[in-house]
């Protein structure tokens, strides 16, 4: 009889979504005291943001689930969990469409991470509690979502790092690379007036 998985095994197949959700909810919880001020209206202001970035972002994130679609179907990468990846190229129609469910999400939780970052680009420079640095917040923010997408999708895979294919680890690395700009891109929508 075998063993029962461990913790760390049963949250292993789980750690991309449960992690990025984290990512987004500690964004959001802990960013606009420390930018304003620890007030409902603090949160009221980051909400608005949250919303305005995740339907900016929109546009992108479908985008992004369609166009990265062929990562999958050439066996490199996918936004869903690593088994889903082919060796034959033939992903079924259930794991292309969680490869692009997966994908659609991610990108909206890097835009609404990046939105905070955006809003705490917009109120640095408003002459809040932090002052300006010319850090570019949005990025940052997107970089976390990204570099978290990665090393968890990557840890995902049953293989050791060191037996991943190697067209593996760079198709991942260039999904992740995808979520970075979320923020930057919806703020281009956003002002463009290309809401969704």
């Amino acid at each position: 009889m075998s063993d029962p998985p461990s913790t760390l095994e049963r949250f292993r197949s789980h750690s991309v979504p449960v992690c990025i959700l984290a990512v987004v909810v500690a964004a959001a919880v802990a960013v606009p005291p420390l930018v304003l001020d620890l007030t409902p209206r603090a949160y009221a202001i980051a909400a608005a943001v949250l919303i305005l970035a995740v339907i900016s972002t929109a546009p992108y994130a479908v985008a992004v689930a369609v166009l990265t679609l062929p990562f999958q179907f050439l066996g490199l990468a996918s936004y869903a969990s690593p088994r889903t990846v082919p060796e034959d190229g033939r992903p079924s129609l259930v794991d292309a469409l969680r490869h692009a469910a997966a994908g659609f999400v991610y990108v909206l939780a890097a835009g609404a991470v990046g939105g905070i970052g955006v809003g705490v680009d917009v109120a640095s420079s408003a002459g809040a509690l932090t002052p300006p640095t010319g850090v570019p917040y949005a990025y940052l923010a997107g970089g976390g979502v990204g570099l978290t997408f990665v090393g968890l999708q990557l840890w995902r895979h049953d293989d050791p790092v060191g037996d991943l294919g190697t067209r593996t680890v760079p198709g991942t690395i260039a999904l992740g690379l995808l979520l970075v700009p979320a923020g930057h891109i919806a703020l281009w929508l956003f002002g463009r007036g290309s809401l969704v």
